[in-house]
């Protein structure tokens, strides 16, 4: 009798109610429903089946006579020189496994690992060999003794190539090999827990197929899978349980140390357990319908969603052990491709899942009708993993030109005399904006491509974003307005970060800006947001050039022709120097004099500079001044008129002056020492 599976989890929890009460649960359900038939049909089969109990007890206690003392003794034999080989070999290259960690561990620990993981699949080997060995003594292929033999030889393979396995990942006693990021004592209990998990259910397979192959009929089998499939069931949830905190161990030691969802993926990592409770209940109830219905295919599609997770946990262990080293905050090229490795391998298992979970444990869909769905999935996967790989090295090039071109500082023009920069290029100004709005669409056009592929019609999703931009746009026209403004200002190059500017109502230099507002940071450290659609027009005080005027008070009856041509060969001279030639496009000059005092001259001196630094050229000209007029009979004003003393003899020679002094004299040579 072959069933839907769709139900198994739920008959099997209403099964006892209905065989212990059947004509209570027929009233209830009226006796009609299509619920009510199936409870009943489930109650029969249950009930013939315990049935078979007393022809099983006789067909157990009749197995020393039908298999015999001597295959008994061989079939335990296989098991023993098998384990036994596989001990002895695993002895024997202990030495080379260590020594291979030792010399590669360090410096290629994928090769250590791979090494090592051969050296293991000898001693299976050896184990596979010693097993055959024993086996050839049952007889012929086609005796029953020989039969048996295989199924425990095959078993016994089964199991230890998943310890294999498991080994190479965990390494009890062999730190340096180990993948998972566990310690010694932690291995070692879930090396024992994964054993257990493998060779329980295993243990319930071989006990149906001996038998099967004993001649037990299927009702037999089936009663004895009823019997036993409890308690596999319970033992597994007791691992589960028992081993809960070692697996969690395991689990949040490969969450990602940031991320907007780390605290998510810990929580999930330390309460996997529950998910484990209700996994392995929900096998042993699909076990125990499947041998009720002589339909296994929910059990089975359990089991492949089991290998699939297994699989997925050793798959991410290694990739968090090849990626665990990059500790940059700047990803590398080999971390973005294993991410979207890591993404196309989450996603063939999610196929694989879905798969499992809606053909053969819901059956929600026949495996033909699940053709089309599949291949859709297949392609909107590797869709997803294109666009994906695509916007991380998108993002990681971006990155990479941030990173190299670094943004000045709010006060880099202000008082350092480093050669520093002022302004970012264009291109580095737009990219944090050019990023957001490429993630944006992409994000977009790729989720709707990924629906599109899935099934999933995407007209109205389109239409609905139409309508839904619409109404935004009316009812949020101050924030359209800004947009728009700053799509502008930015198309014209209005500003660049770093730039000192000038926007009607506050001024700063340009420390960033969003979508819709531009941040100003103030000389004075306050930082003002300005909404693109608040700022009447923009005065950029940093582009292409500038002219610094300032005045010096000379005292009465300086020479002002010594003192002109004085300050042009001062000039002159600074215009020839590598640290000023880049800076200086007009050379420091006299202007003339401005005012007349009691006691001074006032007179005005000027040059022309790339705005990158200009403050750093007027103080190296009033200092070079400063130390040159004396000698020439040149003097400051003298009293309050200017805060300038007077040194006696000059304190360095005008050819030793370094560009690096610093001096205080009233300037004009930015909107920053104007304020």
């Amino acid at each position: 009798m072959k069933r839907s599976s769709c139900g198994g989890a739920l008959a099997i929890g209403a099964l006892a109610a209905t065989w212990t009460f059947p004509a209570t649960a027929q009233t209830v359900t009226g006796g009609h429903s299509a619920a009510a038939g199936f409870l009943l049909v489930m109650t029969e089969r249950f009930e013939f089946t315990v049935a078979q109990l007393p022809a099983l007890g006789a067909h157990i206690l009749a197995l020393p006579q039908t298999v015999g003392g001597r295959t008994a003794l061989l079939l335990v034999g296989i098991v023993v020189a098998g384990l036994i080989a596989e001990f002895v070999a695993r002895l024997v290259l202990s030495r080379a496994r260590v020594s291979a960690f030792d010399r590669l561990a360090s410096k290629t620990p994928l090769r250590a690992f791979f090494r090592a993981l051969l050296l293991d699949a000898l001693a299976l080997v050896a184990l596979a060999v010693a097993g055959r060995l024993v086996l050839g003594l049952l007889g012929p292929s086609d005796s029953l003794g020989s039969r048996l033999g295989q199924m425990v030889l095959h078993a016994l393979v089964y199991w230890r190539a998943f310890n294999l396995v498991f080994r190479a990942f965990l390494r009890p006693h062999l730190a340096e090999g180990r993948i998972a990021p566990v310690d010694d004592g932690t291995a070692r209990r879930l090396l024992v827990a994964l054993d257990f998990v493998i060779l329980l259910p295993l243990l319930g397979s071989l006990v149906a197929r001996a038998l099967d192959a004993t001649g037990a009929n299927r009702e037999m089998t089936s009663a004895a899978i009823i019997l036993y499939v409890p308690v596999i069931a319970v033992l597994l949830v007791v691992v589960v349980w028992r081993w809960r905190f070692d697996m969690a161990a395991w689990l949040t030691a490969m969450v990602p140390p940031t991320g907007i969802s780390r605290q998510l993926k810990l929580d999930a990592a330390r309460n996997w357990w529950m998910g484990g409770l209700a996994f392995y209940v929900l096998l042993g109830a699909a076990s125990v319908y499947a041998a009720l219905t002589e339909s296994g295919t929910a059990a089975r599609g359990l089991s492949v969603i089991e290998s699939a997770l297994i699989a997925l946990l050793l798959f991410e262990t290694l990739m968090h052990r090849i990626t665990r080293h990059i500790v940059s905050e700047l990803p590398m090229a080999g971390d973005v491709v294993a991410d979207c490795v890591r993404l196309l391998v989450r996603l063939y298992v999610a196929i694989l899942i879905a798969e499992a979970l809606m053909v053969r444990v819901l059956a929600a869909a026949t495996a033909d009708e699940w053709v089309a769905h599949d291949r859709g999935a297949k392609v909107a996967a590797i869709t997803a993993v294109a666009i994906y790989a695509g916007w991380r090295f998108l993002k990681y090039r971006m990155d990479s030109y941030i990173a190299s071109n670094p943004l000045p500082s709010a006060d880099a023009s202000g008082d350092s005399e480093d050669d520093v920069q002022v302004a970012a290029s264009r291109l580095r100004t737009l990219m944090p904006l050019l990023r957001v709005v490429a993630g944006a669409t992409i994000a977009v056009i790729g989720g709707l491509l990924v629906l599109s592929e899935l099934g999933v019609n995407i007209t109205p999703l389109i239409a609905g974003a139409s309508v839904f931009g619409l109404a935004v746009s009316f009812g949020s026209q101050s924030l359209v307005r800004d947009i728009v403004s700053g799509i502008f200002f930015l198309a014209e190059d209005s500003f660049r970060i770093g730039e000192y500017v000038d926007c009607s109502k506050v001024k700063g230099t340009v420390e960033g800006f969003s979508v819709r507002s531009l941040k100003l940071r103030h000389q004075n450290g306050q930082l003002h947001i300005v909404p693109f659609g608040q700022v009447g027009h923009i005065t950029n005080f940093s582009r292409d050039w500038t002219v610094v005027k300032f005045n010096i008070a000379f005292a009465n009856g300086t020479d002002i022709e010594l003192l002109r041509k004085t300050v042009k060969k001062i000039g002159l001279a600074m215009m020839e120097e590598a640290a000023y030639k880049p800076i200086l496009l007009d050379p420091p000059k006299m202007q003339g004099v401005v005012d007349i005092k009691d006691n001074s001259v006032i007179v005005r001196f000027k040059f022309m500079a790339r705005p990158k630094n200009p403050t750093l050229v007027q103080r190296m000209v009033i200092r070079r001044m400063y130390e040159q007029f004396p000698a020439l009979g040149i003097q400051f004003a003298s009293g309050n008129t200017y805060p300038f003393p007077l040194p006696a003899t000059p304190a360095v020679p005008p050819q030793a002056a370094e560009p690096t002094a610093r001096s205080a004299a009233p300037a004009e040579a930015s909107p920053r020492a104007a304020e």
